[in-house]
């Protein structure tokens, strides 16, 4: 027995030293990447010392001398602390996401396509034509990320280095170059941009739905799923108070019907499978809210401006609150400004500077149309116009392997429209080619996005900010505007195309004529603006910017020039948010003409479902029989159509919701539609309750909307009963509605124990798909989990003092998930709370916890 235990000890004693060094080993891993954030580092480069403040919460305040020290030292702590991030980021923007996860159908997929779009060879192009101020900004940043990245191996930069290398994969350490601030630059259009992927949709309902229904596929398609905007019904951002003579009395042109059957029928193309994994995220639920209002409706007699942009849900953070600070401005160094930046970019994207203040939502105008292509058979790189044959260009795009695979080369064929995307899909039924035309590929001078952050950052008053937003090109945005004077205004910038006679935009046109050609894009100075509307409020919600008749107003401005016939709509009519947000943001404002920054968080963390009072008061009118027990409807009709996650009747009405999309419609289109359009749509649905559309699918047995709304409550109420027991006091919404975030690309591993060190969740979420504080779930996901558009952040700015001013991310600041900074803020960010970041040196430097000197290396 002596001897045995002696052997146990042995054993147990190897075990733990084993323990220790595994423990130790991961201990080391992990930290090593971690940054040095305080005491002195040389810089190579440095022109003179920069100063670095990091703040409780690891904000950097970063002051330097020049315009050079100040980008090269906002590279460096952007690398120190997101540069696997970055690292992603850029491998997204140019097609190169299998050089980090090697090779797997996803990532070629993604790869693939990105590459037929030519996201990295627009930033070539885009390069060549950039202002040599705006490329000095460029490489001065991608120095200092380079000044960081130098002497460092993978696992000194980031764990997923060290742990994507026991999956075999093997990523060199490149230097970041301007075009990677380009190309990610472009994955930010692609993503908050439009409209390609609705027109596909499009043409697949008319398929799906063909004349079985009672009327005409693009009849039921027009009405019910893809409705136009209620303009009679729902605000816009700009009305007649704020346009005045730009309204024609009669729309002269470019009004968004529904495009003729025939012509579809024409150019069916049927499915497209294209994937693409966006940094920010797409489709239902990417969004945003800004307002601003004046003095007159604020306790300080100064504006107050609002953002919160609705984007992907992740981890880390897509944006990284930082401040650029000259040590003296002057006209030699111009910039003092604070806000929100991508990591991968200079300057501060949304934020405020000593003078003025912004705040961005999506517009998402169409700038995307699809062009069928007549390919010559005999040669499939040539094809033909007006009769005429035409040559293709013909790009080969290789495609490398982060597990040492063969390299895989992609044959990109780009006609005069742009590149042939359905070479890009290995499922497309398409009868003929499809070629992309899409605003921000054009080498046009008006598309230089990191010219306009610059010319944003230095803005000084109105007119400096409008001069500086001329070449943001794309994505095209709502920007909403204040300033220490007390003005606040309303500007829509971006290259928004005029189409010919005919061409609404909504699916696929005949590419064989050049009659379908775009004419030009709208001018710059004749895109919506407003500045100190006498109402003292400008609200943006993702809703309509304009009334359609602005469109006959621009067509009297332009005919001349574009043809008096053309298509002059700046915006989609069919694919807002119909205002539910922007109508309750709107309210809440009138509401109160002493607005401050405690009340404009209640409002940005209002989670009130607007569209649910579209639905619910119909609903509550059905007799419900034993189908579902009357107190439980009565307590369903006391809602206060709050969408907090301690709501129970949150809960039914959601999986009721889930339950009416999905009898509807599932049976008729194969799937359950989503957004702001389907809840319209069923809106206007319900008005009409002799529509075939309330018949069952399946056998054609009549029904009336009564039957289809008394199964749906049924199916709701006995899924919840399942989950939660029959007692409707223990049922809570955010018990199903959940959020998780998710590290790209550790955070899909599949690998429990990786997943959890990475990612954070799933953790309960207030909010819905209609709510002004937005976590969108999927109509097809029985799960609820929050999957796309939340607050990417919330910022509130007090033009009576900036240090007042609140502001919040999901997650942290840093990427490291080792870091303590790295998810300190989550809870804060879910339960509506804010930080306050220091404007002014003193300020400032009272709230760092830590100090860097950047020193510029002697000379020899």
């Amino acid at each position: 027995m002596r001897w045995l235990r002696r052997i146990l000890l042995l054993i147990a004693a190897v075990v733990i030293v084993i323990l220790g060094i595994g423990g130790g080993y991961v201990t080391y891993t992990t930290r090593r990447p971690l940054p040095q954030t305080a005491g002195t580092l040389t810089l190579a480069g440095l022109d003179a010392q920069v100063t670095v403040y990091r703040d409780a919460q690891g904000v950097p305040q970063i002051y330097a001398s020049t315009p050079h020290d100040l980008f090269m030292a906002q590279g460096y702590v952007q690398a120190q602390d997101r540069w696997w991030q970055m690292e992603f980021n850029r491998h997204v923007g140019e097609g190169r996401i299998s050089e980090l996860v090697g090779k797997n159908t996803s990532a070629l997929a993604n790869d693939t396509f990105i590459r037929t779009i030519g996201w990295n060879r627009m930033a070539e192009a885009s390069l060549k034509t950039i202002p040599p101020e705006t490329l000095a900004v460029l490489n001065a940043y991608s120095d200092g990320v380079n000044a960081y990245l130098n002497g460092k191996s993978g696992p000194d930069l980031a764990v997923q280095y060290s742990l994507l290398a026991f999956n075999g994969v093997s990523i060199p350490i490149e230097k970041w170059q301007p075009v990677d601030t380009i190309a990610f630059g472009n994955a930010q259009a692609w993503s908050l941009g439009g409209n390609f992927d609705e027109e596909m949709q499009r043409v697949s309902l008319y398929k799906a739905l063909g004349d079985k229904y009672g009327a005409p596929a693009e009849s039921i398609v027009n009405q019910f799923l893809l409705p136009p905007y209620p303009y009679d019904q729902k605000v816009t951002i700009l009305g007649a108070a704020d346009l005045g003579d730009k309204l024609s009395p009669t729309l002269q042109s470019g009004e968004r019907i529904g495009p003729d059957w025939s012509q579809v029928q024409t150019h069916l193309i049927g499915n497209l499978a294209l994937n693409v994994a966006p940094v920010f995220g797409k489709g239902d639920g990417i969004g945003s809210n800004n307002w601003v209002v004046s003095g007159k409706l604020t306790k300080s007699g100064k504006p107050l401006l609002a953002n919160d942009p609705h984007l992907a849900i992740q981890i880390p953070a897509i944006w990284y609150e930082n401040g650029l600070h000259c040590v003296t401005v002057s006209a030699a160094c111009p910039y003092d400004v604070t806000g929100f930046s991508f990591p991968a970019s200079p300057g501060v994207v949304i934020g405020h500077n000593a003078h003025i203040g912004w705040g961005v939502t999506n517009l998402e105008p169409d700038t995307q149309d699809l062009y069928t292509i007549k390919v010559d058979p005999s040669d499939d790189t040539q094809y033909t116009v007006d009769g005429q044959p035409q040559k293709m260009t013909i790009i080969n795009e290789v495609i490398k392997f982060g597990d040492k695979t063969s390299p895989q080369t992609v044959r990109v064929r780009v006609t005069r429209f742009g590149p042939i995307v359905t070479d890009a899909s290995s499922s497309s039924d398409a009868t003929l080619p499809l070629a992309l035309h899409w605003a921000a590929a054009d080498n046009n001078p008006g598309n230089d996005l990191s010219s306009a952050i610059l010319n944003i950052d230095r803005a000084t008053d109105w007119n400096t900010f409008r001069a500086a937003l001329k070449t943001w090109g794309a994505p095209s945005q709502n920007f909403v505007y204040a300033d220490v004077d007390g003005n606040i205004g309303y500007q829509m910038p971006g290259l928004v195309p005029v189409r010919a006679k005919g061409d609404s935009g909504l699916v696929p046109m005949d590419g064989s004529t050049s009659q379908n050609d775009w004419k030009g894009y709208i001018p710059f100075d004749d895109l919506p603006n407003s500045y100190n509307p006498d109402r003292g409020y400008i609200v943006t919600a993702n809703n309509a910017v304009v009334p359609p008749a602005y469109a006959g107003w621009l067509a009297s401005q332009l005919g001349s020039q574009f043809g008096a016939d053309s298509n002059y709509q700046i915006s989609r009519s069919y694919d807002y948010d119909y205002g539910y947000r922007a109508g309750r943001i709107t309210d809440l404002i009138k509401a109160n003409n002493q607005q401050t920054v405690t009340s404009f968080a209640q409002i940005q963390t209002d989670y009130v479902d607007n569209g649910a009072k579209d639905i619910l008061p119909d609903v509550l009118k059905v007799d419900f029989g034993d189908k579902v027990p009357k107190a439980v409807i009565d307590w369903l009709g006391q809602w206060d159509y709050q969408t907090s996650i301690s709501s129970g009747q949150a809960a039914l009405y959601a999986a009721f919701w889930q339950q009416l999309l999905t009898l509807v419609w599932k049976p008729r289109i194969d799937s359950v539609p989503d957004g702001a359009p389907a809840l319209w749509g069923m809106h206007l649905l319900l008005q009409q309750p002799d529509n075939a559309l309330w018949n069952d699918a399946t056998t054609g047995q009549k029904q009336k909307p009564d039957d289809v709304i008394r199964q749906a409550m049924a199916n709701a109420y006995n899924h919840l009963v399942k989950q939660f027991g029959a007692d409707t006091s223990k049922w809570q919404w955010g018990t199903l509605h959940q959020a998780l975030f998710v590290n790209q690309p550790l955070g899909q591993s599949g690998i429990g124990f990786l997943e959890q060190y990475v990612n954070i969740g799933p953790v309960p979420i207030n909010g819905s798909n209609s709510s002004v504080s937005v976590s969108h779930w999927s109509m097809d996901d029985p799960t609820f989990t929050t999957g796309g558009g939340v607050p990417s952040m919330r910022m509130i700015l007090d033009f009576s003092d900036f240090n007042n001013s609140q502001w919040s991310i999901p997650t942290g600041q840093s990427g490291h998930p080792a870091s303590p900074l790295y998810r300190n803020q989550n809870q804060q960010w879910l339960s509506g709370q804010y930080n306050v970041i220091g404007w002014g040196d003193a300020p400032v430097r009272v709230a760092a916890v830590d100090t860097l000197i950047l020193q510029p290396k002697p000379s020899p």
